[in-house]
């Protein structure tokens, strides 16, 4: 698999800072970088983020994020969690995160932005369909999909969950293929 190499304005980008001073980086031996023919300066993935932590500068989260899908399960029940996050883990190479309080959801989708969201409508705290409202009503996190799983059954709780913003349903209990199937399908993957 080939590196992935950045230039002195996209180093100068992510460190919030002018692209001369990364040329003084290099130059000073504080950032590791090789030349190539034509004269270009290219720096290695690995040493822009071991520069970014070494000197506790703010991490974008471009550089960080693998290339598998995120997946966020937010359920009060640690049984459920543990379920949902086994059996997709089990399937294909997603990267999954598990929060059982609604107050934590809030913060692990700003900061870690999943892919996909896969809410319990059925919280203690604040409830699935304030957590959707929410989502949906925030210009960051409007576009995540969204799907329901939850014991909710009543047609007017489903169609409540729709006009919350969720972009499917699946009941409580499931099967494994079906929750594979129903993922799989929001994250444009083959299952």
């Amino acid at each position: 698999m080939q590196e992935t190499l950045f230039t002195t304005h996209e180093v100068s980008r992510f460190c919030n800072v002018y692209p001369t001073t990364v040329i003084k980086w290099i130059n000073e031996g504080i950032l590791a970088a090789f030349t190539t023919p034509g004269g270009h300066r290219r720096i290695k993935k690995r040493d822009l983020i071991k520069l970014i932590d070494d000197n506790n500068m703010p991490m974008p989260d471009e550089l960080t994020r693998g290339s598998q899908p995120r997946i966020l399960v937010i359920d009060d029940n640690i049984r459920i969690l543990k379920m949902i996050t086994t059996v997709l883990q089990a399937e294909k190479d997603w990267d999954i995160a598990s929060v059982s309080s609604s107050f934590k959801a809030g913060v692990v989708v700003s900061e870690w932005k999943p892919d996909l969201i896969l809410l319990d409508f059925l919280m203690p705290e604040i409830d699935g369909f304030e957590i959707c409202k929410g989502l949906k009503a925030n210009e960051s996190t409007k576009n995540i999909p969204v799907i329901a799983v939850t014991v909710l059954r009543d047609a007017q709780d489903i169609k409540r969950m729709y006009a919350c913003g969720v972009s499917d349903y699946l009941a409580k209990p499931f099967t494994a293929g079906a929750l594979v199937e129903r993922v799989g399908k929001y994250l444009a993957v083959k299952v």
